[in-house]
């Protein structure tokens, strides 16, 4: 057996009967002459197991010595009456396997003595895997237990109160209908485990901090959860690392995912892959075993070749050198005794690497012939060949560094580089065409940065050409280099993304900004016409440097990162004039913002409001909201609502600080209080706003209804949807509909007092100070017209359709004359003249744009300057201007109406319940069947009863649940009472009806009835 890491020797028992007690600091492998052969290994932390081919089980336990080092024990012989199959080790205990499917382990750290696992004692199992600190086994017939620990959900138990494990192995019910593979179709590595399907579906669960689940994100699986990306993938075998896993398919391939911390996915870079990516190094290798270690691969080939990558400062690699390689390379294995033998199986484990061997057998020469041929085709400048193939001899390394900075000093040697030769195209080149061939570019700087001195002085080069480039060149193709220094910079982030330096990143950004207009016209129209893929690339440069820099603590908030935020708020502005189906996702332009950077922001952003002259500036907050997800928009906004209401609370208590000192008693809070009658919600609101000072509106809200002294938030839920449905009707006469009476407008002649207007803004401001959904009807272009964006033809589409589809055929018409049309509308009832300085003016061909644009500006500007600015005038009293113009006016109008919610299976999966009953209660099955009988109407009904909202706010749908709870009876007579709920809790108190259709009538009848108790 070869052997090579961390102890790799000691510990084992040789051929002539003695014990390694030391391991030798050797180059590579070294050859362990044990006279048998093993038919299994496992490690863990503290504990080696293996298995002979005879049925026998040993086990090496390392302990800690005086001095604190690791030292690895003599073998003990694990004695069984039945031979061992398999093995399995947590990080200090072992699972063994019997050839008769007898589960046993044992306490390593106390004994050598097995335990059957009493629980699997009359279940047979094929097979068994350890993480550190949980077990999964394989059944024979096919079903998966699991015990241990269960901090990050490794035992696919689902989410539970309590996370300390189970002692005893737990069915995992989820897959009972799954055909797991009978033959090495579980894996488990540190806090993840995984399970694979005979068709090569794979499933995984548990901790996922680093993607090492390869779901596309880090959240943990408390169930198993299907690897979409590895479908029809045909994986055959799967093995975890501590935070990282390997896939093996049948064709040879093998992907990685999860953390890339020490080179260990073998991807030439060390970041992490939440997907499952190839390791192309492996590329036609024909792989037939894969297996991690703690944080490194082996691999061997169909030519019977082991590969490593990952850590290696142990030795665990290989390779002769404390490296942490992130490529597969070959581990180099003794001369002497290579050539005569054949490699069986390979193991690893913590920090060590095994592989058996047998000398009977020749190995064969099977390699595949065509290896050489699938090299990439030649497409790179003969200079950089050159230099990454001669950079490691030494006496060529000078010349080689005066190369590279002769041609990276030199912004015409990059401009001439990589030119579109295809039909001389880039003879062609413009100030709308760069004449580049930028998958040239790619290529060659790929293979420019594998060698990091090459790199090195390439960068060096560069940084050294940035400031001497000139700011307005005289001609377009001078800046041909700002396009291949993004590509440069974008090849040099995936090669080693966790340590890139962002010095260049802001260099290259302060270099683009400081060209003239003109230049970044040019450079503006060049994004443009890049295809959608490069595209994405660039803008990833900025974000990949922003993100980095963001990480840091305190985060800078130089010049160096405005500019990088510069230089993405123009690539956003580039990206916004794409045609909608090739356009980036604004989303695309997000970055990762976490709640303390914001509230940094927040406070330089207030204090800058204060004081005038304060020099520190927000970062991001109001300069440059595109980098801002919804999320993190939303958080800003409430964070600046709870300062403002502190503050103004505690601007009360100062005013009143003499009727303090005097003892004249206070109010006990300080609250903007609303005292309402429930039959004239309206008409109270309206009043008691109008005789409130306007410093009150600030403080926190608190709502009363019919006299009743309790304070909940309830009732502030309760007074919002009550106001709007009251307010925006038809019965309250204060807005236009449109034809479906679906939408409403402010109407162009004003039948009630403009200050309701006022007022109206001022609750739609409260609600949204409030964190309140309300009833809002109106079009998208109220929200534009908050923003300050123009409304469109689309927003009259919206709001009458049949008036914005003919305003549309007017557009596309070319014999518009033939209409017999004028610049007269007729809009709410009036009679318009859009054009009063001409009257009777004719539509025509050449002036219909302008009778659009005017229809369109009557209807939403003009007709409603006045009602709206009083709208407008309320709404900002209310919400500070700067923060509400973060939102994009779809976010503004999704924050405050919310969605529409459907997902009624969503809210049955999110249904707790309590006080007796559970999901299999007859009662609750009797309460699901009467549910799914609801119409679409009634089960909106029954989520406004329940929680009090008909509408979920737009990030908070996976939020959303409901407590089902047993009504009470002192009676018992349950069949008469109505369901009640409790919607500042989301509780259902239900009573245990004796027949579905009695559960039925009531329930529907409380919908009707709207029958809430108001707790």
């Amino acid at each position: 057996m070869f052997c090579w890491g961390e102890d790799c020797e000691r510990g084992f028992r040789i051929r002539d009967g003695s014990t390694i007690n030391s391991s030798p600091m050797v180059d590579g492998a070294h050859y362990l002459q044990l006279g048998y052969h093993i038919a299994d290994l496992s490690a863990g932390s503290s504990v080696l197991a293996f298995v002979k081919t005879n049925g026998n089980s040993f086990i090496i336990r390392t302990n800690e010595s005086a001095d604190g080092r690791r030292v690895r024990g003599k073998q003990k012989f694990v004695k069984f009456k039945e031979k061992i199959q398999a093995v399995g080790c947590r990080d200090d205990t072992v699972t063994l396997l019997t050839e008769t499917g007898k589960v046993l382990s044992v306490d390593a750290a106390h004994t050598y003595i097995p335990r059957p696992v009493e629980a699997l004692c009359n279940i047979p199992v094929s097979q068994v895997a350890c993480g550190s600190q949980h077990s999964v086994v394989l059944t024979k017939g096919g079903q998966v237990y699991t015990w241990g620990q269960d901090s990050r959900g490794q035992l696919g138990l689902g989410k539970r109160k309590r996370k300390l494990g189970a002692d005893s192995p737990q069915h995992l019910g989820s897959l009972s209908g799954l055909p797991v593979r009978l033959t090495e179709h579980i894996s488990a590595g540190g806090e993840q485990s995984f399970a694979l399907s005979v068709s090569g579906a794979v499933f995984a669960w548990g901790g996922n901090a680093c993607g090492q689940l390869g779901l596309g994100d880090t959240t943990d699986r408390h169930t198993p959860t299907s690897v979409h990306h590895l479908n029809m993938k045909k994986t055959i075998h799967i093995s975890c690392g501590k935070d990282h896993t390997a896939i093996l398919t049948k064709t040879g391939e093998v992907l990685t995912f999860g953390s890339g911390q020490y080179g260990q996915l073998g991807h030439n870079s060390f970041s992490d892959e939440l997907r499952p990516r190839l390791v192309a190094e492996l590329w036609g290798a024909k792989v037939t075993k894969v297996t991690c270690g703690r944080h490194h691969t082996l691999v061997i080939t169909a030519s019977k070749r082991v590969y490593s990558f990952g850590r290696g400062e142990q030795g665990q690699l290989g390779h002769g050198e404390e490296t942490h390689p992130s490529v597969p390379l070959p581990v180099l294995l003794p001369q002497d005794f290579a050539d005569d033998l054949k490699m069986r199986n390979i193991f690893a484990g913590g920090n060590c690497s095994y592989a058996t061997c047998t000398s009977n057998e020749e190995v064969p020469e099977d390699l595949d012939a065509a290896i050489g041929s699938n090299a990439t085709q030649q497409c790179l400048d003969d200079f950089i060949d050159k230099w990454t193939s001669e950079c490691e001899n030494p006496k060529a390394w000078k010349r080689i560094k005066q190369e590279i900075h002769k041609t990276f000093s030199s912004a015409s040697c990059v401009n001439k580089s990589f030119l579109e030769q295809r039909n001389d195209k880039h003879f062609q080149t413009s100030p709308k065409y760069s004449g580049l061939k930028l998958s040239l570019a790619r290529h060659a700087f790929k293979k420019l940065v594998k060698k990091e001195n090459v790199l090195a002085e390439v960068e060096t080069a560069v940084l050294q050409l940035l400031p001497t480039l000139d700011k307005k060149p005289v001609g377009v193709e001078g800046l041909r280099i700002f396009l291949l220094l993004n590509e440069l910079l974008h090849v040099i982030q995936r090669h080693k993304r966790q340590q890139t330096s962002t010095k260049l990143a802001q260099a290259v950004a302060a270099a683009v900004l400081s060209l003239s207009d003109d230049s970044l016209t040019v450079i503006g129209d060049w994004w443009f016409s890049l295809s959608p893929s490069t595209m994405v690339k660039h803008v990833k440069v900025w974000k990949e440097a922003l993100t980095v820099i963001l990480s840091f603590e305190p985060v800078p908030r130089n010049s160096g990162v405005r500019n990088l935020l510069l230089v993405l708020q123009s690539m956003y502005n580039v990206n916004s004039r794409i045609a909608e189906p090739q356009r980036m996702p604004e989303s695309d332009f997000c970055l990762l913002l976490d709640n303390n950077f914001l509230h940094e922001d927040l406070q330089l952003w207030l204090t800058r409001s204060q004081h005038t002259n304060w020099r520190p500036e927000p970062l991001v907050l109001c300069s440059f909201p595109i980098v801002m997800d919804l999320q993190s928009k939303i958080n800003v906004f409430h964070m600046n609502a709870e300062y403002t209401k502190a503050t103004e609370a505690l601007s009360c208590i100062l005013e009143n600080y003499w009727d303090i000192f005097f003892g004249i008693p206070l109010f006990e809070d300080h609250y903007f209080e609303l005292d309402l009658r429930r039959s004239s919600v309206l008409e109270d609101t309206f009043e008691q706003l109008a005789a409130t000072q306007h410093s009150v509106y600030k403080l926190p809200l608190v709502v009363y209804f019919d006299e009743n002294p309790t304070n909940d938030d309830v009732y502030k839920k309760d007074f919002f949807y009550e106001v709007f449905h009251e307010m925006v009707s038809a019965e309250s006469g204060m807005f236009m509909f449109n034809d479906s009476g679906t939408l409403a407008w402010f109407p162009s002649e004003v039948t009630q007092d403009d200050q309701r207007y006022f007022q109206f803004g001022l609750l739609c401001g409260l609600a949204l100070y409030n964190y309140c959904i309300i009833h809002l009807p109106f079009p998208l272009a109220l929200f534009k017209k908050l923003l300050g964006v123009k409304p469109s033809l689309e927003d009259m589409i919206e709001f009458s359709p049949c008036v914005g589809e003919s305003l549309q055929y007017i557009l596309e018409e070319d014999e518009i004359e033939d209409l017999g049309m004028y610049f007269s509308i007729d809009w709410d009832g009036t009679e318009v003249d859009l054009d009063p300085e001409h009257p009777e003016k004719p539509v025509t061909r050449q002036n219909k744009e302008e009778f659009v644009d005017a229809y369109v500006n009557h209807a939403f500007n003009t007709s409603v300057q006045s009602v709206f600015g009083e709208f407008r005038r309320g709404f900002f009293l209310i919400c500070d201007q700067d923060l509400v113009k973060l939102f994009r006016p779809k976010e503004l109008q999704q924050v405050l109406v919310g969605k529409d919610f459907n997902d009624w299976d969503k809210l049955k999966e999110n249904t707790v319940y309590e006080s007796g009953y559970h999901v299999d209660h007859p009662t609750i099955q009797m309460f699901w069947e009467v549910f799914d009988e609801l119409t679409e109407d009634q089960k909106k009904a029954l989520l406004w009863f329940v929680t009090g909202f008909d509408r979920v706010p737009i990030l908070g749908m996976e939020k959303l649940k409901m407590t089902v709870r047993v009504k009470q009876a002192e009676d018992l007579s349950f069949d008469q009472y109505y369901p009640e709920s409790h919607t500042c809790y989301s509780w259902l108190d239900l009573p245990l009806y004796s027949t579905k259709e009695i559960m039925q009538t009531m329930l529907t009848e409380a919908l009707s009835n709207n029958k809430k108790s108001y707790k």
